[in-house]
């Protein structure tokens, strides 16, 4: 049996503030304002603007992000991100022109931060300022 989860769109344009709450996936393009939980995959995309804090299984961050993330599963920071706040995740994807200011934590969710040799991975307890040359 397949359990089919809907996905949400909030379209560029669109502006919410308070507590978001989501069952399955959602693509944010427009801006929010308060508290997003998603049960899915939680995107910002390149048009969106949050100041928010975020939970879901997997985050991923195309647009502009200013607040915490946490993610059961994974974070995502694609090329053109800007995130400024804190990460927590047992899976953390920067890419090479993201812009990250703040701390990431490792969650305890599959093993952590911990890779195949069985060490833990110290970049997720250190604070980070990432940002790519062009």
């Amino acid at each position: 049996t397949t359990v089919k989860t809907s996905t949400a769109f909030i379209s560029e344009g669109s502006e919410l503030v308070g507590t978001c709450s989501f069952d399955g996936d959602v693509l944010i393009n427009g801006r929010i304002k308060g508290e997003i939980q998603a049960t899915g995959t939680l995107t910002i995309g390149r048009t969106g603007r949050v100041e928010a804090r975020l939970h879901a299984a997997i985050v991923i961050i195309e647009g502009e992000v200013i607040g915490s993330v946490v993610a059961a599963e994974r974070i995502e920071l694609r090329e053109r991100a800007r995130v400024h706040g804190d990460l927590e995740t047992p899976a953390l994807v920067i890419e090479e022109s993201a812009v990250f200011e703040g701390q990431t934590k490792s969650a305890g969710g599959h093993g952590g931060a911990v890779g195949g040799d069985g060490v833990a991975d110290p970049r997720l307890r250190a604070t980070t300022l990432a940002a790519a040359s062009s």
